[in-house]
């Protein structure tokens, strides 16, 4: 999971909480290399509240996103929920947090509208605050 770009990121959590407001979420640099060179256009980056969870293993995207910005799968995980083990799509992803560039080799899809966010940040995340 590489760092593009750091400027200072030890106060986000001070002062935003939990829920991390306007967090864009787009292609990563690799995909969008491969675009330009084939000539073709780059989807828009999408911007929502994100929630860090210090409990969740796994980071999360919302698929309204995800297949916003027409990114394909790269695997499959299995997530173990109260209803049982269930099999979720992995993709990549940037996200652009103030002061702070991240690509992610691998996010799980889910539905996280219903929860007024578009990104759920996993105990990974918590090294970069």
């Amino acid at each position: 999971m590489p760092i593009y770009e750091i400027r200072s990121s030890s106060d986000i959590l001070k002062s935003a909480g939990a829920i991390l407001p306007n967090i864009e979420i787009s292609l990563p640099q690799i995909l969008v290399d491969e675009l330009t060179k084939k000539g073709m256009p780059t989807p828009k980056p999408i911007a929502g509240n994100v929630l860090i969870d210090t409990g969740a293993s796994a980071s999360v995207v919302d698929l309204s996103v995800i297949s916003s910005l027409q990114i394909s799968p790269v695997g499959v995980a299995t997530v173990l929920t109260t209803a049982g083990p269930v099999q979720q799509n992995l993709f990549p992803m940037r996200f652009v947090l103030p002061g702070l560039v991240i690509d992610v080799s691998a996010v799980l899809g889910a539905d996280l509208r219903p929860f007024g966010i578009v990104s759920l940040f996993g105990q990974i995340f918590l090294v970069y605050f």
